[in-house]
């Protein structure tokens, strides 16, 4: 099997992942879903991307509405490690845009970068766990 199949292979595994977390989350189960999202993207220097991060994005705003709305309440375990990976995305996410078209941005528009919005989603998720 040659680098690029395995590559190919690897990549297909972490969508497989994110489709499943994401079906998870959509049936209101977050503490499965969002885990099954973090394994997908471990680790995070190789397998973040502008389609991973904008699917993992989602699930996780998700979960932060509806802990906003009192409708659903998540295990502080789960949480935290919803703060690990959002460090860790901050920490590798200084050169991934979190749009995939760069034609669209205008001249002089800022590109903003995935570490941007881990740090807006983190400080947000730390909000919502009153610290």
């Amino acid at each position: 099997m040659s680098p690029y199949q395995i590559f190919k292979l690897n990549f297909n595994f972490i969508f497989y992942n994110l489709v499943i977390g994401t079906l998870y989350c959509a049936k209101s189960n977050y503490e499965f879903g969002i885990s099954r999202i973090v394994r997908a993207l471990e680790p995070c220097e190789r397998k973040l991307g502008v389609d991973t991060w904008f699917y993992s994005k989602r699930c996780l705003t998700s979960m932060m509405e509806n802990i906003a709305k009192c409708v659903i309440v998540i295990r502080d375990d789960v949480l935290i490690e919803c703060l690990q990976f959002l460090e860790a995305c901050e920490a590798h996410g200084h050169e991934i845009p979190t749009e995939a078209n760069l034609f669209a941005v205008r001249p002089g528009e800022i590109v903003r970068m995935v570490s941007h919005e881990a740090r807006l989603l983190r400080a947000l998720l730390l909000q919502l766990m009153d610290y």
